[in-house]
């Protein structure tokens, strides 16, 4: 009789894990989380879809599978092929290029780390963020869907712009980041002000650490609880987003939690971002 344990329990548990490929990166080969690549790749598929306006049903008649496996397809929970990803890429009219870039995403093995070094990258990252059902941001930079709420995205033109997701955001920074600018002040002013005017409006919950020898500020990027339940972790970084998400990712959590636990409330933290903002006002005015 084989135990749980044993090699046949692996493989009772791979059936009700999803996905599995031709290999498995996790240590103990069970994996409980979906392959990054998936996921990502789902998100873009179904956002695709949405704005094309394509049901379920005539995208899985379109590749000859059923509803339910499209759905499991969508959420990151079964394995894309690259034949389906892009018959139904072409089904749903996506732009040539924006294929182009999904068809690298693609990994043969089960990975949690997927660099994305395309150069139209804000598609992917949108489609993302509209299926997170919370998002938490360790960053000492602005991250551009902030600015895709109300009228901010005058603010900031061109690289990786996308809208405001919609869900509940927590934004962390240290205090260094206050002191970052650019050489227009009036333009530093407006985008710690556009940060206020969304505390106010309760649509960002904004903290301020102010990190020491025993807990320094880690910069751990975004993190994207999905609306199934799965996170996925976004690193934005100068010429590639990185996803991760399992095991490999795990400390990133740990990290927001305690960053967060110690971190200034947001009253204190509001009042440090209004601050910030007449200070760039005063220096604008020398």
């Amino acid at each position: 009789m084989t135990t749980a344990s044993g090699p046949g329990g692996r493989d009772v548990v791979r059936e009700f894990v999803a996905p599995t490929k031709v290999g498995h990166s996790c240590e103990n080969g069970a994996c409980h989380d979906a392959s990054v690549d998936d996921i990502v790749v789902g998100a873009v598929l179904r956002a695709a879809r949405e704005r094309a306006g394509v049901s379920t049903a005539s995208a899985a008649a379109c590749v000859g599978l059923r509803e339910a496996r499209i759905l499991r397809l969508e959420a990151g929970r079964a394995t894309w092929t690259a034949e389906h990803a892009i018959a139904l890429a072409d089904r749903y009219a996506m732009a040539e290029a924006e294929v182009v870039e999904m068809r690298q995403l693609f990994t043969p093995r089960h990975h949690h780390t997927l660099p994305d070094i395309g150069a139209l990258p804000a598609t992917r990252l949108a489609a993302l963020e509209a299926r997170a059902s919370t998002i938490r941001v360790a960053s000492r930079t602005v991250p551009p869907f902030l600015y895709g709420w109300d009228s901010g995205s005058r603010l900031l033109p061109g690289l990786r712009q996308r809208p405001w997701p919609g869900c509940p955001v927590t934004l962390l920074w240290d205090d260094v980041a206050l002191e970052f600018g650019e050489a227009d002040t009036a333009r530093s002013a407006a985008r710690l002000r556009h940060l206020a005017a969304m505390v106010v409006a309760g649509v960002l919950d904004f903290h301020i650490l102010i990190p020491d020898y025993d807990l320094p500020f880690e910069s751990v990027g975004n993190e994207l609880v999905l609306d199934d339940g799965a996170t996925v972790y976004v690193e934005e970084q100068p010429l590639m987003v990185v996803y991760s998400n399992g095991l490999p990712a795990q400390w990133k959590k740990t990290s927001l939690d305690t960053q967060l636990a110690a971190a200034l409330s947001t009253e204190a933290s509001l009042a440090a971002l209004h601050n910030a903002a007449d200070r760039w006002d005063r220096e604008g005015a020398w």
